[in-house]
């Protein structure tokens, strides 16, 4: 008697763990996690890394990154034709994949401001832009058609009105804005025109100029790419870098918010 009542439970229990078996992989192949492949700036790496980190650990979904100077990403996108979300530093290249028809959600970030920075143990003297444009000091800029950071940097240099002698004293041309901390930093030049983020972590190395009215406010931007096979996700991660706790992080790490005088 006792045998045949196990039997029983035993056949009672069993359809019900399949059941809620079958009920779970449904869900899991309804929403399976997917990877995205994002192209980003360079120089936006650490926060993007801090957010992408958080956006992989709520959604399960992964994230693939190829990180490079934005003319270099722009021209990779239109070449393969492919991916899923693009962030720049500056949201002119976001809006020339706008004018190609090719985005489906963008978001502006954060400024990414471009300072001129001038090693402290070179900077004797050297007070305003002036002081470096008459100085026998050597610079290093961004490439214009490579990096957001290029743009600014340009526009500084002819908004301060000393464009063309501060353009004499540029020994290297940088494709990424890492590269221009670095050159400064390690002393193969004298002076850059960098971003503020890395700037301002190194203030007992550098004497920042005061720049001159009329300079560029570059803007950070998203977007979240048509040609994207998991358009629904691409969008999510596009969003997610504009959620407010997003945009902290970008503060922490020395970008201005939007909102900033």
């Amino acid at each position: 008697m006792k045998k045949k009542n196990w039997i029983i439970l035993g056949l009672f229990i069993v359809p019900g763990v399949v059941f809620a078996a079958g009920k779970k992989d449904a869900r899991i192949q309804e929403n399976p996690p997917v990877e995205l492949h994002l192209y980003a700036g360079a120089g936006l790496r650490i926060p993007a890394e801090k957010i992408i980190k958080n956006f992989e650990e709520s959604t399960g979904h992964t994230v693939s990154v190829e990180w490079a100077g934005m003319g270099q990403l722009l021209t990779r996108f239109r070449t393969t034709g492919a991916g899923d979300v693009f962030l720049s530093g500056s949201e002119f290249y976001v809006d020339e994949i706008k004018k190609d028809g090719k985005t489906t959600y963008d978001a502006r970030l954060v400024y990414h401001t471009a300072v001129i920075g001038v090693r402290k143990d070179k900077a004797d003297g050297i007070n305003t832009i002036e002081d470096l444009a008459k100085s026998n000091l050597t610079l290093a800029a961004g490439d214009p058609q490579a990096i957001a950071l290029g743009i600014s940097g340009e526009a500084i240099m002819d908004a301060s009105g000393f464009g063309e002698a501060l353009r004499k004293k540029i020994v290297v041309r940088a494709t990424s804005g890492p590269q221009l901390s670095m050159y400064l930093l390690n002393g193969d030049v004298d002076a850059a025109i960098i971003g503020r983020s890395d700037a301002v972590k190194n203030l007992d190395k550098l004497v920042l100029l005061p720049l001159p009215p009329g300079s560029p406010q570059e803007i950070a931007a998203i977007a979240a790419l048509a040609v994207s096979e998991h358009p629904a996700v691409a969008r999510q991660l596009a969003e997610w870098f504009a959620k407010p706790e997003s945009i902290a992080i970008f503060v922490e790490e020395g970008y201005l918010p939007l909102d900033a005088e």
